[in-house]
């Protein structure tokens, strides 16, 4: 699609907009100059995205929104990226104008603006309007959330992994991403988080189900010690070197680990899934820094897959078998829980040692003997 046909204001989509509650002319938002032809002389001091930063037009009527989401929202500060850079290397992205400049032509291409959620698709998959210029409360799925967050997230909640099923909350165009995630979450609520699960916030399970120990021996038994993915998520996608300073080396894979929680003081549960990310040593050898830190973060990561079902093949049993019988059984090589062999395969002396405190001792799970 031609540039300007991802842009263009035409015929009954013009008039819509124009009686829309946001049907301002267009030097209103975009600036400008209003009635000359020449195209350099119209476009002069015009703005593509004026909804991008903390002083954009939004702000104008949606003051406290477009603040918070300027100043404490992930999706545009990016935060939990600089605090994860921070650690590992002892630098700040703005240490250096050079690291700054290669985080912008990178990284930073991924934030989102008030317009790439509720106007067009984002920059970063080509733009483009999605309804004309109409202004949408809602997201939309396809063409703006997993737009973004597609390869893992979208593959997983739509069920489009090879063999396995959609996630339980799924219903096309009835559950959108916002029905878990909404705008008090992505807009931000000034408070300056240092990563997405540090979000008080944040999509939680227990806003809809109310789960006690009673309804069945699973609750009762590890309610208290799981992450509720633990027992209804499949497997997700995990990377190797994705990210490294060579670029994709490894094709993902799916795979499911149980380990011990990485997060305690931000996220409930002594359990819960971790998911492989594709940090490396050399992840930013072409920005000239060192992974000075690489053995304080682990690469195996808290994770909330969204394939979420209510049976799955941990808590599925023969009948007549103990209800642990396909879980705690596990082989300790290959198996769902996070062990030594799983480090030992890794290549990195320094990885094995970060990520050391989340395996789980070969054997029966510490919790069977608890029980």
């Amino acid at each position: 699609m031609a540039g300007w046909q991802k842009v263009l204001m035409s015929g009954v989509g013009l008039e819509q907009f124009m009686q829309s509650d946001h049907g301002f002319d267009c030097i209103v938002c975009h600036g400008g100059t209003a009635g000359v032809l020449p195209k350099d002389e119209a476009h002069a001091g015009m703005t593509a995205d004026p909804s991008w930063g903390n002083e954009n037009v939004c702000a104008r009527c949606h003051d406290g929104i477009a603040h918070n989401f300027a100043t404490s929202s992930l999706h545009a500060t990016m935060q939990g990226y600089h605090t994860f850079f921070e650690a590992r290397t002892g630098r700040t992205i703005d240490s250096d104008p050079a690291i700054r400049a290669k985080f912008d032509a990178q990284c930073n291409k991924c934030h989102a603006t008030c317009g790439e959620c509720h106007i067009s698709r984002p920059k970063s998959v080509g733009g483009g309007f999605i309804q004309g210029h109409a202004i949408r409360r809602t997201p939309d799925l396809a063409n703006q959330c997993t737009a973004c967050h597609g390869s893992r997230v979208g593959d997983e909640y739509q069920g489009r992994n090879e063999g396995f099923r959609a996630d339980v909350h799924y219903v096309p165009n009835a559950m959108n991403c916002v029905a878990c995630h909404d705008a008090d979450e992505m807009h931000g609520d000034g408070t300056a988080y240092p990563y997405r699960y540090a979000v008080r916030n944040g999509a939680n399970c227990r806003d809809c189900h109310d789960v006690t120990a009673e309804q069945n021996e699973y609750h009762a038994a590890h309610g208290g010690n799981f992450a509720c993915q633990v027992c209804h998520a499949q497997d997700y996608k995990n990377c190797n070197d994705c990210h490294a300073g060579t670029g994709i080396s490894q094709p993902s894979y799916m795979q499911f680990k149980i380990g011990r929680n990485p997060l305690p003081g931000d996220r409930a549960g002594e359990y819960v899934v971790l998911r492989h990310i594709p940090i490396s040593e050399n992840t930013y050898t072409a920005w000239g820094v060192p992974t000075t830190n690489y053995e304080v973060l682990p690469s195996f990561k808290y994770a909330t897959p969204h394939n979420i079902v209510r049976w799955t093949s941990r808590t599925q049993v023969p009948e007549g078998q103990s209800c642990g019988q396909s879980c705690h059984n596990t082989p300790d090589n290959g198996g769902w829980f996070l062990r030594q062999n799983d480090l030992d395969a890794l290549t990195s002396a320094n990885e094995r040692v970060a990520n050391q405190h989340l395996i789980l001792p070969d054997g029966p799970p510490p919790w069977t003997s608890q029980q």
